[in-house]
């Protein structure tokens, strides 16, 4: 489904903070909520939460443009299953793209865990995966990827904002720039 995922991201599984490490001079993170705030209490602010990552998108993406959609179960067999009913109902004709052995490469994970790696290409539109945002927003899925076809870019939605790995670092001064106000106060970015 992603040709281009080993090229484009060396070395990298598709685990979106790993992303941020391996690629720091092209990521940047914008929070969803003003003052940093990790999760929405009502409908305002998930309206804000669901406007700053279709702005972030419509930035990366135009629309109509086919982009592939990356959503994960977790197991502790190899063989792929999904965990999360919501993101079955939202997505339901996603294929499985690969697994990845988590306790083979972080030491954190002492018994078997495997993260299953679903993927289904959509023609991204505003509004598109809001439903998914939303899910995310309330820390119900995580490592959700959004990913250019060509995988020249990536955004990984998290509970409290997303991290992005622009195109190039031009590219990710270009959107530090035009949305400051959404961007961490912390030094190292997050």
């Amino acid at each position: 489904m992603l040709p281009d995922w080993d090229r484009c991201f060396p070395d990298c599984e598709p685990v979106g903070y790993h992303l941020r490490a391996a690629f720091a001079a092209r990521w940047v993170r914008f929070h969803s909520l003003p003052g940093s705030k990790r999760y929405p209490e009502n409908d305002n602010e998930y309206a804000e939460v669901l406007a700053r990552h279709n702005v972030i998108l419509g930035e990366l993406a135009h629309p109509g443009e086919k982009i592939v959609l990356v959503t994960t179960g977790y197991s502790e067999s190899p063989v792929p299953s999904r965990s999360y009913p919501g993101v079955v109902a939202f997505d339901p004709s996603a294929v499985p793209w690969r697994t990845v052995a988590m306790h083979q490469i972080e030491g954190e994970f002492t018994e078997p865990n495997y993260w299953h790696l679903f993927s289904s290409v959509w023609e991204w539109r505003p509004g598109e995966f809001d439903p998914l945002i939303r899910l995310v927003a309330d820390d119900a899925v995580a490592n959700v990827l959004i990913v250019a076809q060509d995988c020249r870019w990536a955004l990984h939605p998290y509970d409290g904002g997303m991290d992005v790995i622009a195109e190039s670092a031009e590219k990710r001064r270009s959107l530090r720039a035009s949305h400051s106000e959404w961007l961490p106060a912390r030094a190292d970015g997050l």
